[in-house]
């Protein structure tokens, strides 16, 4: 078993100061501390009611448990690998993990309703919503919720890089936050002793996300730069915070993103659920190293829009994929973004 991260490695965080506007030094000092180092920290203190959590853990729970028949009907028609429900499936083709995401826009008529331009809408795919009753509301206020952490955080994080608190400010009001539902259900294994990864290595590509989780077992770890897997600890009070690759960029390599992974239970009946939020700039957000974060070693990144790094961070997660997605389209979509990506090369 992988050892579990002391507070050193993942820290606990209380931005109760820094919401309530009583304390602007302490939280951006710490995280600071945090995401030069490991680029994952915990927080309490968000100001989120617990009630949130239960309801979309409630619905959750339902639609995890729908028929098989109704379950094939929920894959994104367009085959958008963080849209609606996707099925990963170890090589013995046992399911491992599955997971079901919707994003802030409701596909692109939304988005134009909300003031995206017209030449961003290709962007936007219509989300897919379960026949679960209460699932819209429960995971749409939650997402509310999470996104004003996420809002909090940035400016944090702007006080952090030795920027004015509204920096990213702009980026922010039309954010492309995704919200997901992960279950990892009972492997039922009785022969299984030791851990078994159930959700590859990889790293995060957006500025960050926020990890709500609940279970019998604590299933996900870091990779930590002495080379060691350590595993997060399960706190209901706090979100798991860590560094997306958008945010690497933007701190010119300053804040690490940190490659983590999910492994099952020892125990043939364990489970977890989990809720992560993938926060993300607007669609036509330019990420580029900020003057505050470039040394003598010069800018190390070029420019990137929200829009055109995407498709890159979505082919370069499939491309290190060990277990395999259940849903035939979402291969033909990253099929189509390869062809995409080689003829702009061409």
């Amino acid at each position: 078993m992988s050892p579990l991260a002391p507070p050193d490695l993942v820290p606990v965080i209380d931005i109760s100061g820094f919401v309530a506007g009583t304390d602007l030094e302490t939280a951006p000092r710490l995280i600071r501390e945090a995401a030069t180092t490991t680029g994952f920290f915990q927080v309490v203190g968000h100001g989120i009611d617990p009630a949130h959590f239960d309801a979309a853990y409630a619905v959750a729970e339902v639609l995890m448990a729908l028929p098989e028949e109704v379950k094939a009907t929920l894959g994104s028609p367009s085959g958008h690998p963080y849209r609606g429900l996707m099925r990963n499936y170890d090589k013995q083709g046992a399911l491992v993990s599955e997971g079901f995401t919707i994003a802030r826009f409701d596909g692109p008529d939304d988005a134009r309703a909300h003031g995206v331009p017209e030449e961003y809408l290709g962007f936007f795919v219509e989300n897919v919503w379960p026949p679960v009753e209460g699932f819209a509301d429960a995971m749409g206020e939650l997402a509310r919720h999470t996104r004003g952490v996420g809002r909090q955080l940035m400016s944090a994080f702007a006080l952090a890089l030795d920027l004015p608190a509204d920096h990213f400010d702009e980026g922010l009001v039309l954010d492309t936050t995704t919200s997901t539902i992960r279950s990892y259900p009972p492997h039922r294994d009785a022969s299984r002793t030791g851990e078994s990864v159930v959700f590859d290595s990889h790293f995060d590509g957006g500025m960050l996300t926020l990890l709500h989780q609940r279970g019998t077992y604590d299933g996900l770890q870091i990779l930590a730069q002495d080379g060691e897997w350590y595993t997060v600890p399960t706190d209901d009070a706090a979100f798991v915070i860590n560094i997306g690759e958008l945010m690497h960029r933007w701190t010119n390599g300053r804040w690490p993103a940190t490659r983590h992974r999910v492994v099952s239970a020892s125990d043939p009946d364990g489970h977890r659920f989990t809720l992560p939020t993938f926060y993300r700039a607007s669609v036509d957000t330019v990420v580029a190293p900020l003057e505050t974060q470039i040394g003598p070693e010069g800018a190390l990144f070029e420019p990137v829009t929200v829009l055109s790094w995407e498709g890159r961070h979505i082919l370069s997660s499939f491309r290190e994929r060990e277990h395999t997605s259940a849903h035939p389209a979402s291969e033909a979509y990253v099929a189509r973004l390869e062809a995409a990506v080689g003829a702009s090369r061409a």
